[in-house]
């Protein structure tokens, strides 16, 4: 093979190699987006979209645009508007992505369905109506200084299910019914106060955020959530309608179904 010829492939190869590290890069900064959705982390979420005033994000109740538009949606540094009270979970995951990057390695397109578990409060009830969602996400990418960055978001629902509140188990139902089950030779034995099982707990991430490279804010919202662990399960009884008496009734008979 003439020298031309292979720095001719080498070079092709060099630019699908480009390609397809692009799309991982887009890919992660999607999948890491969704795990800061599921609690409402404003900041990083915020830090997932590009410093472009042509930024869009169209959902199905309007339509922001800018970084302070994204800023607007999510609350991002409005005091008056709280971070979501620990039954809030938006556990909505993006699956059968399809990612094209444009011919110059600028932009790229990308297609999601994004299916899961939802329970948002309701600002004038105070009751969080759970349900399961399917949707789709229609996004554009941009980079801007070498980092992948989200530019346009557009969004339908297709597929909504509604799930009465009494059905839905929160993380302190499944805490009890593993406290009363007599695991087979545990070598460390189930932790009484095991933050895992407080509804609002941030499952520590083993990565910093993609575009800032920082670390996240999870240590923080869990130190203030765990401080009143007491008023945080009261709180998500309270959003569900759940009765303490009937879900102790509702445990015990879980338990000796799963001894059976």
């Amino acid at each position: 093979m003439a020298i031309k010829d292979l720095e001719a492939r080498v070079k092709a190869l060099e630019k699908k190699v480009t390609r397809l590290e692009d799309i991982n890069k887009i890919t992660r900064l999607q999948r890491v987006y969704s795990y800061y959705v599921m609690h409402m982390m404003r900041d990083e979420i915020y830090d997932c979209f590009a410093d472009r005033d042509d930024v869009k994000l169209r959902w199905l109740e309007g339509t922001w645009y800018g970084k302070k538009g994204v800023a607007r949606y999510f609350g991002v540094g409005d005091k008056k508007r709280p971070d979501p009270p620990p039954g809030f979970i938006h556990q909505v995951m993006p699956i059968a992505g399809v990612v094209d990057v444009a011919p110059d390695g600028k932009t790229a397109k990308g297609r999601w369905y994004s299916f899961g578990g939802v329970a948002t409060p309701d600002q004038k009830t105070g009751k969080t109506n759970p349900g399961i969602v399917g949707g789709i996400y229609e996004i554009d990418y941009i980079k801007e200084k070498g980092t992948w960055k989200f530019w346009k978001i557009d969004w339908i629902i297709p597929l909504s299910i509604k799930i009465p509140s009494e059905y839905w188990s929160p993380a302190e139902n499944l805490g009890r019914m593993l406290a009363e089950f007599k695991a087979f030779e545990a070598d460390e034995p189930f932790i009484q106060g095991d933050p895992r099982f407080v509804s609002g707990y941030i499952f520590p991430f083993h990565y910093d955020h993609p575009v800032t490279g920082k670390p996240t804010s999870e240590g923080k919202k869990n130190a203030a959530l765990l401080k009143n662990i007491k008023g945080a399960e009261k709180a998500v009884r309270d959003m569900f309608g759940l009765d303490d008496k009937k879900t102790k009734k509702t445990t015990k008979k879980s338990v000796k179904k799963s001894k059976r």
